[in-house]
């Protein structure tokens, strides 16, 4: 039934022609088509690049609604570009084809500021403008369908998944040492006062981390610029990787967890509504409560003093990461499915 589906997906950066969810999607459908920031060459230079990227937010989905009737399904892969999309779809053609699905639908569950407050205002706005919603946990199903009125079977949870190039690194020689990473939602003062009397070397990778409490000689923040590759290096070369998360509301961390899993280093990592459904504790990971130095403390001398045990669990972990590919195109082919159907039964008519 989706092999005659023609889509568009909305996305905030330059496509390369790499994607290879793209390249799957393509297989099962008419045909894709992406809207994509418009980008600038040289001697226009890399700022105006940026601000179109910024803005592809607002006009991408605005030329998809001008472009509506070549398209039966849109596709907003991410939170801004869905509210818009939305916004204008409930305005323009609400109860009409193209069905919208959002694809990165997940809230902050502990924000509280004004800012924030109006952000929700927005979504809830365009919610009647959005068909099918894809969250980032099973548990956030039940959570968003209650607090926006969601019909239940309009909401699922889409697995992230790693590059395959990642499962594709040849094995590195391991070093001593423990290493953390990330941008969003870490809590490394956690972690630095779990390691403080373990006296294991441990670097924590991070330009936007302030401590607020001591640091001792064994912890080294790494503040300068480190490409991919070099983060590859470090991941791969380490005992394991500890990934302190702020709150098991805020749904963080799942990319950098997948990254090291395909990389099949031990991992510790704070559980919360997303990264729970990545892993099996003491399985594929070792999960701590958010803020508990003394059980992360626990984790990592067992890892650090069990080395056989650490690699079981980071090989486990590996091929679980595997199988997330699988189960991403089958939930997203069942959603496409219901999209045909509801167009075939004239509800979007």
């Amino acid at each position: 039934m989706i092999s005659q589906l023609k889509l568009v997906v909305l996305v905030n950066w330059k496509e390369d022609g790499n994607w290879s969810f793209l390249h799957l999607l393509k297989n099962r459908v008419q045909s894709v088509d992406i809207l994509q920031p418009v980008s600038f060459t040289h001697p226009v230079g890399s700022r105006l690049t940026r601000l179109s990227t910024y803005l592809s937010e607002f006009y991408g989905p605005l030329l998809a609604s001008v472009r509506r009737k070549r398209f039966d399904v849109v596709v907003s892969w991410q939170m801004r570009i869905g509210i818009c999309y939305g916004i204008l779809k409930r305005i323009v053609h609400s109860q009409k084809p193209p069905v919208h699905i959002i694809q990165d639908f997940h809230i902050d569950l502990t924000q509280t500021r004004q800012l924030y407050r109006f952000q929700l205002a927005l979504l809830k706005l365009a919610i009647p403008g959005i068909d099918y919603f894809c969250c980032t946990s099973t548990e956030e199903e039940e959570i968003y369908s209650r607090m926006f009125n969601i019909p239940r079977n309009r909401i699922v949870f889409l697995p992230l998944v790693e590059s395959s190039s990642n499962f594709e690194e040849p094995s590195h020689p391991k070093k001593d040492y423990i290493f953390s990473y990330g941008k969003s939602d870490r809590d490394f003062d956690t972690l630095v006062r779990a390691v403080a009397p373990l006296n294991i070397k441990t670097y924590i990778l991070s330009q936007k981390y302030k401590p607020t409490v001591p640091v001792p000689e064994n912890v080294c923040i790494i503040r300068g610029y480190v490409s991919g590759k070099e983060m590859i290096q470090w991941i791969a070369s380490s005992r394991m990787v500890v990934l302190p998360l702020k709150d098991y509301r805020i749904s963080a961390g799942q990319i950098s967890m997948l990254e090291v899993m395909a990389l099949a280093r031990p991992l510790i990592i704070t559980e919360n509504m997303a990264t729970k459904e990545y892993a099996v504790h003491q399985q594929t990971a070792l999960f701590f409560e958010a803020g508990y130095d003394k059980e992360l403390a626990g984790h990592i001398q067992y890892l650090w003093n069990n080395r056989e045990a650490a690699e079981h669990i980071g090989q486990q972990a590996r091929q679980a990461a595997l199988k997330f590919d699988d189960r991403r195109l089958e939930v997203f082919n069942n959603l496409l499915e219901r999209c045909a159907m509801d167009i075939q039964k004239g509800e979007h008519q």
